[in-house]
């Protein structure tokens, strides 16, 4: 920004000696070849105090590449829109921005993959440390899903009027058994307000409040596998359909 001041400022000076001289040649009637001369050079001059249209579009797009390189995604989506918007004339510069995007919109991709699966790698983790915690029960003949319950809770139920269960596909539910040995099941959402407590019957001891806590973080950890699951999934079709879009694009 200095260097740009003074430049403007040395251009300025030397436009204004340029104008004086043209001003002395006029009254002293020198030849017109001249005095042409001398106004063409001074516009030249003059025209570049500035820089043009075309060279501010190019430094926006060249700040975004700076910016996707440092992952600064969203920056350079604002730079990208910024030249759009500021210069709509810069044609060829706006079919090379169009073309950055996609790179763009890959190299983001690629990055939010490499969070994502970096993630789930450590979910997957604390969720495999977190089942030791549990016994599966699983009835090969009867069930297809199996149940995590803590182990105070496994085996047989007879002495139980309450238990929580978490699914191997991450369900949890809590059972509730009558004094005719009636089994009811209500399965917990994981959204409910208030966490593991809000889902606790009203005559829920202490120790049910400890095992339904625990069977919560459970179900918690199976939900955030899922969803980073999903999230890089998501990545890795996006990355496939740009990777695509920039090789037809060649």
């Amino acid at each position: 920004m200095h260097r740009n001041a003074t430049l403007f400022h040395r251009n300025f000076l030397y436009l204004q000696n340029l104008v004086n001289k043209v001003q002395i040649m006029k009254n002293r009637k020198s030849s017109t070849t001249s005095y042409l001369m001398l106004l063409f050079f001074s516009a030249i001059v003059l025209f570049s105090c500035s820089e043009s249209n075309t060279d501010k579009a190019y430094q926006l797009l060249n700040e975004a590449r700076i910016a996707m390189v440092q992952n600064q995604h969203d920056k350079a989506h604002d730079l990208i829109d910024s030249l759009r918007t500021t210069y709509p004339k810069e044609i060829d510069c706006r079919r090379e921005a169009l073309h950055f995007v996609d790179s763009l919109e890959l190299h983001e991709a690629k990055y939010a993959f490499a969070k994502a699966d970096s993630s789930l790698t450590f979910k997957r983790m604390e969720l495999d440390d977190m089942k030791k915690k549990f016994v599966l029960e699983k009835d090969e003949k009867y069930q297809s899903v199996g149940y995590y319950v803590v182990p105070s809770q496994a085996g047989n139920k007879q002495h139980l009027n309450f238990f929580a269960e978490v699914g191997e596909d991450g369900t949890m539910q809590l059972v509730t058994i009558d004094k005719k040995r009636h089994y009811s099941y209500t399965t917990v959402s994981l959204s409910e307000d208030g966490g593991s407590m809000a889902i606790l019957p009203a005559n829920a001891t202490a120790d049910d409040a400890l095992i339904v806590e625990q069977c919560y973080q459970l179900a918690k950890l199976f939900a955030e596998v899922k969803m980073g699951e999903e999230e890089v999934k998501r990545q890795m079709v996006k990355i496939r359909f740009f990777e695509e879009k920039i090789t037809r694009g060649k």
